[in-house]
């Protein structure tokens, strides 16, 4: 996903017919190792109560960053992924407030650009598809996330298929403790898409051990259906961009509001 050119994809906006109006991005970056240890520390103690203010105020509902684990080219490859879902994508959050927040630091100190690279962004589109077992507690069991970018013929039947059939066979099995996803999501990608960029939609799978992310068998205790991905598969293009990520910190709208209160 590298030198990825971020071009607005208008066809999908016409497309768009769902009552979800937030909008993701993922926010890619490269820290080099001697940073790393302060890079962490900066989103964790200073951006992670900004994502919490900006909740309270309506702007936020999500904030996430998150640590690559393994993969190729890592002197190279963008190594962090920042996490954030707006209520409204053109109310343009004050950044520089944090200030505000940490009146005796320096915002060039806590400013986690100053030591990382941006080098992908991608837009998402909310399709409202986010579900955890019933006996899932977040802060404890969302600890790996597996992230999964997918190109498909027809994407809109790719989505149908995931809400219809996907969701309650996954929202099935974590209720009945049959497999070792804790959480499970998707959304519309809208920008970019280039020759260097193809993949139409996301989804992403969480875990509470990395032996899990790493599978290969995610429902260990449950049979699929005879044939459950036969048509899945043939609507789909190449191959899957998966990466595995350690969660650092996550913040979401509810938690948030619950402090307030």
């Amino acid at each position: 996903m590298r030198k990825i050119i971020v071009v607005l994809f208008v066809a999908l906006f016409n497309l768009v017919c769902i009552n979800a109006q937030e909008f993701t991005t993922h926010e890619y970056r490269y820290v080099a190792p001697k940073d790393m240890d302060d890079y962490i520390n900066r989103e964790v103690v200073y951006w992670s109560k900004f994502a919490e203010s900006e909740m309270k105020k309506g702007n936020l509902t999500y904030w996430a960053v998150l640590k690559r684990v393994g993969g190729e080219n890592q002197l190279n490859e963008p190594n962090i992924l920042r996490i954030n879902t707006f209520v409204d994508i053109d109310k343009e959050v004050d950044w520089k407030s944090i200030t505000k927040l940490f009146p005796k630091m320096k915002f060039k100190d806590m400013d986690a650009r100053e030591i990382s690279s941006t080098t992908d962004k991608i837009f998402l589109r909310d399709l409202g598809n986010h579900i955890q077992g019933v006996d899932v507690v977040p802060e404890r069991d969302f600890k790996y996330m597996r992230i999964n970018y997918h190109n498909m013929k027809n994407t809109w039947w790719h989505l149908n298929f995931e809400a219809e059939k996907v969701k309650p066979f996954f929202k099935k099995a974590m209720d009945e403790g049959k497999t070792n996803v804790k959480g499970w999501g998707n959304s519309l990608i809208l920008t970019p898409k280039s020759e260097e960029f193809k993949y139409k939609t996301f989804s992403y799978d969480i875990f509470s051990t990395l032996k899990d992310a790493l599978g290969p068998n995610d429902f260990p205790d449950m049979d699929f259906p005879e044939d459950f991905y036969a048509d899945w598969k043939e609507n789909y293009v190449g191959e899957r961009n998966v990466r595995i990520y350690k969660v650092i910190k996550f913040i979401d709208v509810n938690k948030a509001v619950k402090k307030k209160n």
